[in-house]
């Protein structure tokens, strides 16, 4: 055999074994983007718990959570420490947000802002965006379906609002296999500079509640210096029943009890209680 034909071997060999999207897939981006909706409406409720690890500039270690979230805004996370006691319980819904610091013996109530959600986070994030995310999706850019293209299985739908672009690799049953946001700015700029978001990842999928849900995810906000790691315990369930008081929480007895204002700096975030690294 020639080098020629070789070559040319090799190529159909290497074209054989790359994965290609679904063929269910659309390659009209609006067709796509109400494919991708679609999909990720059907997981409207989790509840579970979860390793959780975290590496901030603030504070790295992995935690056990226990975690209730269910679309649009309720959510419900606390953090148990070696012997499974909360140390730090969370609770928001309907625009308002409670936390109890155990530790602290400190009771906080207010508005449900990206900075009191991020008491047990180290970045800032709207709890309609981590609800979206714990329930296995990504929350999606407001903006205009601009194109789609393929890459490694996936189809990838770019969507625009402005000068900021997300970037979503659709996958099998539509499906997100990951998401980026960033922002326009100058040639010559850092990636780091042109992210004003985050970035996500869905990996372990498994049918879970009707339907496809990602076991682990990986969450890299560049700005804040932090990355965050999800992965669900086995015995996690998708849409079942979630009682409401598990998005009311009311202060222990005998514990200071603070209002927070609309704004304003807020309490500290809770470092993590488990293992440090």
């Amino acid at each position: 055999m020639t080098t020629r034909a070789l070559a040319a071997a090799l190529l159909a060999l290497l074209a054989a074994c790359a994965r290609v999207p679904p063929p269910t897939l659309a390659r009209d981006p609006s067709a796509l983007l109400d494919q991708v909706r679609v999909a990720q409406a059907r997981v409207q409720r989790v509840r579970g718990a979860a390793a959780l690890r975290i590496a901030s500039p603030s504070f790295s270690g992995t935690v056990t959570e226990f975690i209730a979230a269910e679309k649009p805004d309720r959510v419900h996370l606390e953090t148990l420490d070696f012997f499974g006691t909360p140390v730090a319980v969370l609770v928001a819904g309907g625009g308002r947000f409670a936390f109890y610091d155990a530790r602290a013996k400190v009771f906080y109530r207010g508005e449900a802002t990206p900075r009191n959600i991020s008491r047990l986070l180290p970045f800032e994030l709207p709890v309609e965006e981590l609800v979206t995310i714990l329930c296995g999706s990504a929350p999606l850019l407001p903006g205009a379906p601009l194109e789609v293209g393929q890459d490694d299985g996936f189809l990838l739908l770019t969507l625009g609002l402005g000068d900021v672009g997300q970037r979503v690799a659709v996958g099998e049953e539509a499906s997100v296999g990951w998401s980026r946001v960033r922002k326009a700015g100058p040639p010559g700029a850092r990636p780091e500079d042109l992210n004003p978001g985050y970035d996500l990842e869905f990996r372990a999928f498994a049918d879970r509640g009707g339907a496809r849900f990602p076991r682990e995810v990986k969450l890299d906000a560049p700005a804040s210096g932090a990355r965050l790691q999800l992965s669900w315990h086995d015995d996690v369930e998708v849409n079942g029943a979630l009682e409401r008081e598990l998005f009311q929480l009311a202060p222990p007895p005998g514990v200071r009890v603070e209002e927070l204002p609309a704004s304003g700096a807020g309490p500290a975030a809770v470092p993590p209680p488990g293992r440090r690294e």
